[in-house]
């Protein structure tokens, strides 16, 4: 596979170079790049960025030329022309905005479907962790799922907590959905993406269809508390999850993890295999310590992976008198490494409405223009960038009239499409 690089970012060639069956040519000129595009043999795909302060009509013609003689374009606007991000993933370019010559060269290789050992593409892994339950881990789980669908992504959801499995009633699974604990009790000769593909559940209220949006399907270990004799051992997971982070047709790995993290660290091994581990937080006394206890655990045991520690901070339910803000700088000077996605407000009404409704569907749904979809974009779009996921659709926006009368509604859901 040939690449076209046309980019001044530092150390973006060499690194590049190290992704397997992949030839680099990088010209310092534009006419140079559309010489080769329009040549008897052009490239496989074109990387454009804006760090050689080309004006951006001119990156357009080039993106324009180069998919009109068949080439693959990837678009990176991390300077000046940042603001066109959205205009360009409209435009069903896959384009990003990251500085870092790494990152660039894992997405390009993500894009491409190569990678720097020759080995089997890994899919990009998110673990939902939490110390305690009943923190809201499913919850984000769902949320997060949903948000990454309206961006064009497909997710497989694997819900692995199976002493709690809270995504079955969540996502409406039914009982004939199979179970991959039948699978993980076959050995692990069974444990590639070909041998998990049967055991995936993938329900028809979670699919694209003439949205555009991505797709969700589902790894199910149990629909009610599991029994003893389900119950997986570790170096069992993880071989698992093997075969799980080589999943074909998939943009993420998206895990709700259990929250017995020292008898079951499957956020730990996220983390550890190169992962990103989401923690919701709540501001409340107790919720935030367990929090902190996660966070000391993922010191002693990957301290080099502190970064890839994202929290999630939830507004706090009625009667809790400490706030985000109140312990927004608390985990930040105790744990300058670790970021944050933002904040979702707390919205009881779209989630009693959803419980209640007769079959599945979103709060984003119930409430599109709502203070609490908004937020729920926000933190995607955040993650998103983190983890150099690069959606086919915009991040969605709401008019400021939307706004105001969804403000002025509060918590009120919309009446629920009927069918």
């Amino acid at each position: 596979m040939e690449l076209v690089i046309f980019s001044a970012l530092e150390g973006l060639q060499a690194r590049a170079e190290t992704l397997r069956d992949l030839a680099v040519l990088a010209p310092s000129r534009l006419d140079q790049v559309h010489r080769l595009l329009s040549g008897e043999r052009p490239p496989d795909a074109l990387y454009l960025d804006d760090s050689r302060g080309v004006p951006l009509p001119d990156l357009w013609r080039s993106a324009a030329i180069a998919q009109q003689a068949g080439v693959r374009v990837l678009l990176n606007l991390y300077g000046p022309a940042r603001a066109a991000l959205n205009d360009a993933q409209s435009a069903g370019i896959p384009a990003v905005s990251l500085a870092d010559a790494d990152a660039v060269a894992a997405w390009v290789g993500a894009q491409l479907g190569l990678d720097a050992t020759g080995g089997p593409r890994r899919l990009p892994v998110v673990a939902v962790g939490a110390a305690k339950g009943g923190i809201g881990k499913t919850f984000a789980t769902c949320v997060l799922a949903e948000g990454l669908r309206r961006r064009g992504l497909r997710i497989l959801v694997w819900d692995s907590d199976i002493s709690n499995p809270g995504l079955v009633p969540a996502f409406r699974v039914p009982s004939s959905a199979p179970s991959y604990l039948h699978l993980i009790q076959r050995g692990p000769a069974h444990w590639n993406p070909t041998g998990i593909r049967p055991f995936i559940y993938a329900p028809d209220h979670t699919r694209g269809g003439s949205s555009g949006w991505g797709d969700i399907d589902f790894l199910i270990g149990s629909h009610s508390v599991a029994r003893a004799e389900n119950d997986v051992r570790l170096p069992d997971w993880q071989g698992f999850f093997e075969g799980v982070a080589a999943a074909d047709g998939y943009d993420l790995v998206l895990i709700d993890t259990p929250p017995d993290y020292l008898r079951r660290p499957y956020a730990t091994h996220v983390l550890q295999q190169g992962g990103t581990v989401i923690l919701p937080a709540p501001p409340g006394a107790r919720e935030r310590m367990g929090v902190g206890h996660m966070l000391d655990h993922f010191r002693e045991h990957a301290p080099d992976r502190l970064d890839h520690c994202l929290l999630l901070f939830m507004e706090p339910e009625r009667g809790v008198t400490a706030t985000v803000a109140d312990v927004t700088g608390l985990f930040a000077r105790r744990y300058p490494q670790v970021g944050t996605l933002g904040t979702l407000p707390r919205s009881p009404r779209l989630a009693s409405m959803a419980d209640e409704y007769d079959g599945y569907i979103s709060m984003l749904d119930l409430g599109p223009h709502s203070p609490f979809t908004q937020a729920t974009h926000q933190v995607t779009e955040a993650l998103c960038a983190r983890i150099s996921l690069a959606p086919s659709l915009p991040m969605p926006r709401t008019s400021p009239w939307r706004r105001f009368v969804a403000g002025f509604q509060g918590d009120r859901p919309a009446a629920p499409a009927m069918a």
